[in-house]
């Protein structure tokens, strides 16, 4: 799979969001007059995907442009992995050798095995040849050392063919890692969406992990609102809300999606001190099945049916 970095652009929405939350407290106390059912402002947010090179190399090919819908699978590039290909064919060149060794590494535990029958026969026999005298000690302790030797031999033919096991294991892990590097060498899309950026041209040079595209899902919006503390009573998950884009003339449709369980503060560089000391909470927005017009970043407003 490619490397997802999945991230939302937060850090503005929430500021422009927190200043109108300001605003409206502002006009509040002034004694100007908010618009009936008014709640706060915010900007078009959607879910985001990074979508990264996992295999670093040289583009060979983009098959998307920004602005272009994408679906899960697609393919979006591809980058260069010869060398790759070509390490692979090198690694298992070294199992053909493995697979070479099998047979007289096989040989070789035979002939261990049917020298430690013959030994041992040997050994049993004159055992018991010494319990009936007819035989010395010493001829037993040779009889023994032979057989101890043959074990030996056949123990370290055996542990060859276990090296030659753990070696074509070894092997095949490797082959599968360089197998994976390569079908990573094709970019495909994790997610479903409209391509947004496109942070790479071909035949430039992609780093592991290095960016390729930006994909967001469109087919939910979210927008988050700040709301002063003594407003939030009014405000239920699953609320419906109507909300106002600035670049499209028709109400939208929205739920309030989340409201937070934490309190900010507003920010140090307002004005008064009386303003900075105001609690709000973020509140969620979503919009579903937006129309096509809508775009990331677009300022609306949120007001409560």
């Amino acid at each position: 799979m490619n490397q997802v970095n999945i991230r939302r652009r937060g850090a503005a929405a929430s500021l422009c969001a927190i200043c109108a939350a300001i605003a409206c407290m502002a006009l509040s106390g002034c004694g100007g007059k908010k618009p009936q059912g008014f709640v706060g402002s915010g900007t078009l947010e959607a879910t985001e995907v990074t979508v990264s090179a996992q295999t670093g190399g040289q583009v060979l090919r983009l098959a998307r442009e920004e602005g272009d819908a994408v679906a899960v699978g697609d393919t979006l590039a591809r980058i260069d992995v010869e060398k790759l290909v070509l390490q692979r064919r090198q690694l298992f060149a070294g199992l053909d050798e493995v697979k070479a060794n099998r047979k007289p590494a096989a040989e070789a535990v035979r002939q261990a095995e049917d020298n430690l029958e013959n030994v041992a026969k040997t050994h049993e026999r004159i055992s018991g040849l010494r319990d009936k005298g007819t035989a010395t000690q010493q001829q037993y302790d040779d009889a023994s050392t032979k057989r101890r030797i043959a074990e030996s031999q056949l123990e370290a033919a055996r542990s060859q063919e276990k090296l030659l096991d753990a070696k074509e294991k070894q092997i095949n892990a490797a082959g599968a890692v360089l197998d994976r590097e390569i079908k990573d060498g094709t970019v495909v899309a994790p997610a479903a969406g409209v391509i947004v950026e496109k942070f790479v041209e071909q035949g430039e040079l992609a780093p592991a992990g290095g960016a390729i595209y930006r994909i967001a899902d469109m087919s939910t919006f979210r927008l988050k609102i700040y709301v002063a503390e003594k407003d939030l009573g009014g405000l239920r998950l699953g609320d419906a809300a109507t909300v106002r884009v600035d670049a499209y003339s028709k109400d939208l449709a929205g739920v309030v999606s989340w409201v937070s369980s934490e309190a900010e503060f507003t920010p140090k560089n307002v004005e008064t001190k009386e303003a900075r000391a105001e609690l709000v909470y973020a509140v969620k927005i979503t919009i579903k099945e937006p129309p096509r017009e809508l775009k990331i970043g677009m300022p609306a407003e949120v007001y409560l049916r």
